[in-house]
């Protein structure tokens, strides 16, 4: 089995940005169960979303938002936006599903401003079992992630994706 969180911290500590990887015993799928060792309300989802030209995205949203489609496809001037699929995730973030950070292979990263309401957050650590505490000004920066309103209401359900 690959280590995915081993090359991801690598690449944190190369970049002198200080960060904390948070272990569990079995793979984190909720923010339930996140909420065991860390604040629920820092945890931020990296989302990976493919457009109808079959171009990737990442989107940084907090755990409890959802992505509006309607705000992304007006922002990316496409006819659709979909989530991406497990072996997608993987192609194009180089990580698992359930494991993405904000630091991968796509190079389209776009951060819903209600991120920044906090100095530090959690974000997926590389692999499903482990999340990462970062400091939300190194997760734009080393993102080059573009500060947008990509969230959407929960009222408006088919308009969202979680």
């Amino acid at each position: 089995m690959a280590n995915y969180s081993k090359a991801l911290t690598s690449f944190l500590t190369s970049r002198n940005v200080t960060h904390r990887l948070i272990e569990f015993n079995e793979p984190v799928r909720t923010v339930e169960q996140a909420s065991r060792q860390v604040d629920a309300e820092k945890i931020v989802k990296s989302i990976v979303m493919i457009d109808s030209n079959g171009n990737p995205l990442l989107a940084l949203v907090p755990a409890r938002s959802m992505v509006s489609h309607k705000k992304l496809k007006k922002l990316l001037d496409v006819k659709d936006i979909r989530l991406a699929t497990y072996d997608e995730v993987l192609h194009f973030s180089g990580y698992p599903a359930g494991g993405v950070p904000p630091f991968n292979d796509i190079k389209h990263v776009i951060a819903d401003p209600q991120i920044l309401a906090h100095d530090t957050i959690v974000v997926g650590g590389g692999d499903v079992d482990k999340l990462l505490e970062i400091g939300t000004k190194d997760v734009i920066e080393v993102s080059n992630a573009q500060i947008i309103d990509i969230t959407r209401n929960v009222r408006d359900q088919a308009d969202v994706t979680r």
